[in-house]
């Protein structure tokens, strides 16, 4: 079985798509970030991107998966558009049928809400946050550095584990 790419957040581990999918939905967003209110989306495309997001942050991570979703949605599809990113021929995160790349992106953006939904329940119910982390999903498996601290997350140079 081949790997993909998952969210982890609280008790929920879900498969959002393939390596090259998931890398093109974030140069999608790092493109156009510019379109955004802020011009930076850091929190999509620093922090989900290659790090991990802090239970403090979901609400801003929230807004700005919003605007992600509106300024992809301006963005039409041609018959050529996906060549540049290599996706190969297994078909999990995006929809290559889709108008436009918000549409095209839609499974992604619905399990980074349903594990954000997940991280928050989880603070009800446990009393606090574990953050939000992309990890390599292997069927009913993840890689997610389980013992690596969380601090190492934060060193400029670290590489997401699910490009592994």
């Amino acid at each position: 079985m081949m790997t993909d790419v998952g969210i982890s957040g609280g008790m929920l581990l879900k498969r959002m798509g393939t390596p090259a999918e998931v890398a093109a939905f974030f140069v999608l967003i790092d493109r156009n970030k510019a379109k955004s209110s802020d011009g930076a989306l850091s929190l999509v495309t620093d922090r989900l991107f290659r790090r991990t997001v802090p239970g403090e942050q979901y609400d801003r991570l929230v807004e700005q998966l919003a605007e992600s979703r509106r300024i992809l949605g301006s963005i039409r599809i041609s018959s050529d558009f996906w060549n540049e990113f290599h996706l190969g021929d297994r078909a999990v995160g995006i929809d290559r049928s889709a108008m436009n790349a918000a549409d095209a992106c839609q499974s992604i953006f619905d399990a980074l809400d349903r594990a954000i939904s997940f991280a928050r329940q989880d603070k009800e119910d446990l009393g606090y946050f574990r953050p939000l982390r992309l990890v390599a999903w292997e069927g009913p498996k993840s890689y997610e550095h389980k013992y690596m601290p969380l601090e190492d997350f934060e060193k400029p140079d670290i590489r997401p584990i699910w490009m592994e």
